[in-house]
C-alpha cells in the first residue's frame, strides 16, 4: 500500500514538473514576443513609472533601455499630446483599459511621431492590480502615406481651383450686371404689380444662390491659409446671423462672451453653414441653441436645432464631398466646415435623434496648433 501511495505521489510530482516546464516555456515565449515585437511595449506601475520596455520602444525613442526604465510615461510624450495622454492615463485607471488612442510621442532628439496606444490592467501573483501593459503602434508610415495622398489631392484641387477661379471670374461680371439691373428696375418702377415683384424676387434669389455656390466651390478648391487671431465668439455669431434669412426660427446665443484663437472669417463660414442648414431642415420654424463649454485646454461649441434629425444611414455621409440631401446646394458646406475646424486643430461631430433634432459639436483647442513636418 505504501509503495502504491509513493508511486502515486511520484507520478503527481512528474506531472507538476511537466507543468512547470510548460509554464517556463510559455513565459519565455511571451517574453520573446514582448522583447522582439516590432510594436512598442512598456510596462508601468500605478503611478505611471515605466518598469520595463522592449527593445523597439527604447530604439524608436532614441534611448537605451536603461535610460527608459524609471522614467514616467509623460517624459516621452509630445507637448501637443500631453493633455490626451493625461486623459488616457485617467481613463485606464478608472476603466481598466484604453484602446487605440492617437498620441504623439517625443524622441530623445525632440522630434515627434504619431502612435496608436492601447493599455490593459496588469495583476500581480496575488491578484492585486500593479500597473498596466501598454502596446503602442508606430503610425509614422501611415501618417506619411496619408499626408502624401493629401498633398496629391491638394495638387489636383489646385488645378480644379484655377479652372474654377476663371469660370467664377467670367460669371461674376454678368451676375453683377443682372443684380444691378434688377436694383435699377425696382427703383425706376416702384409701382410694379405683385406678379412682376415676385419675378424679381425669384431672380434675386437665383443670383444669390449662384453667387453662394461659386464662393463655396472656390473656398473648397482654393483654401487660403489661416489668419489666426483672438476673436470674440459672440461677434462672429452675430455677423453670421446677420447674413441668414432665419424666417420664424429663434436663435439662442450664449450670454457670456468667449475669446477664441481662430481665423474669424473661416469660423463665421462654419457657423453660417451650420445655422443655415438647421434653418432649412426646420423649414424656417423652430429654434437653435448655441452653447459654449469652456474647458482648460479647449472650447466646445454646440449648435443644436429642433429639426427632424438625421437618419442613421446618412450620418457617415454628411461630411463627404458633394453629398447633399437638398435639391439645391453644392454638397460642400459641411465638408468645408470639417476642413476649417480640422485646420484649427479641432474636431466636429454630429449627435442626432429622429424627430428631436441635431447637434453639431465643435471642439477648438485653446493653444495654437502645432505644425509637424
Amino acid at each position: 500500500m505504501i509503495e502504491n501511495k509513493n508511486e502515486s505521489y511520484h507520478y503527481k510530482e512528474e506531472d507538476l514538473n511537466i507543468l512547470l516546464e510548460r509554464y517556463e516555456k510559455m513565459a519565455e515565449k511571451y517574453r520573446n514576443l514582448y522583447d522582439n515585437s516590432p510594436d512598442l511595449y512598456r510596462t508601468i506601475n500605478l503611478d505611471g513609472i515605466i518598469l520595463d520596455c522592449n527593445k523597439t520602444y527604447a530604439e524608436k525613442l532614441g534611448y537605451t533601455k536603461e535610460e527608459v526604465i524609471g522614467k514616467t510615461i509623460f517624459d516621452h510624450v509630445a507637448e501637443n499630446s500631453l493633455r490626451m495622454l493625461q486623459d488616457t492615463y485617467h481613463t485606464w485607471k478608472t476603466a481598466g483599459a484604453v484602446s487605440s488612442r492617437e498620441i504623439w510621442l517625443k524622441r530623445k532628439d525632440q522630434t515627434i511621431f504619431p502612435v496608436l496606444l492601447s493599455a490593459a490592467n496588469l495583476y500581480g501573483n496575488d491578484g492585486t492590480l500593479v500597473g498596466s501593459n501598454t502596446a503602442i503602434r508606430d503610425m509614422t508610415e501611415i501618417y506619411n502615406a496619408k499626408k502624401e495622398v493629401e498633398e496629391h489631392k491638394m495638387k489636383s484641387l489646385n488645378v480644379i481651383g484655377d479652372l474654377s477661379a476663371r469660370i467664377s471670374h467670367d460669371f461674376r461680371n454678368p451676375i453683377s450686371i443682372i443684380r444691378n439691373s434688377l436694383e435699377l428696375m425696382k427703383i425706376q418702377n416702384p409701382d410694379l404689380n405683385e406678379k412682376n415683384k415676385n419675378h424679381i424676387i425669384m431672380m434675386e434669389r437665383a443670383i444669390a444662390r449662384i453667387s453662394h455656390q461659386l464662393e463655396e466651390v472656390l473656398d473648397y478648391v482654393l483654401p487660403k491659409p489661416l489668419d489666426l487671431e483672438t476673436h470674440s465668439l459672440c461677434s462672429i455669431l452675430d455677423s453670421a446671423l446677420s447674413k441668414i434669412d432665419l424666417g420664424e426660427v429663434k436663435v439662442n446665443v450664449p450670454e457670456e462672451d468667449h475669446a477664441i484663437l481662430c481665423d474669424g472669417s473661416k469660423i463665421e463660414i462654419v457657423f453660417s453653414n451650420l445655422i443655415l442648414n438647421a434653418v432649412q431642415a426646420m423649414e424656417k420654424k423652430g429654434s437653435i441653441h448655441v452653447k459654449v463649454i469652456d474647458k482648460l485646454d479647449s472650447t466646445i461649441i454646440e449648435v443644436e436645432d429642433t429639426g427632424p434629425g438625421i437618419p442613421k444611414h446618412l450620418i457617415e455621409k454628411m461630411f463627404e464631398p458633394l453629398f447633399t440631401t437638398r435639391q439645391i446646394g453644392t454638397g460642400l458646406g459641411l465638408v468645408s466646415c470639417k476642413s476649417i475646424i480640422e485646420k484649427h486643430g479641432g474636431t466636429i461631430e454630429i449627435r442626432t435623434q429622429i424627430r428631436k433634432g441635431t447637434t453639431f459639436i465643435i471642439t477648438l483647442p485653446k493653444l495654437k496648433p502645432i505644425k509637424t513636418t
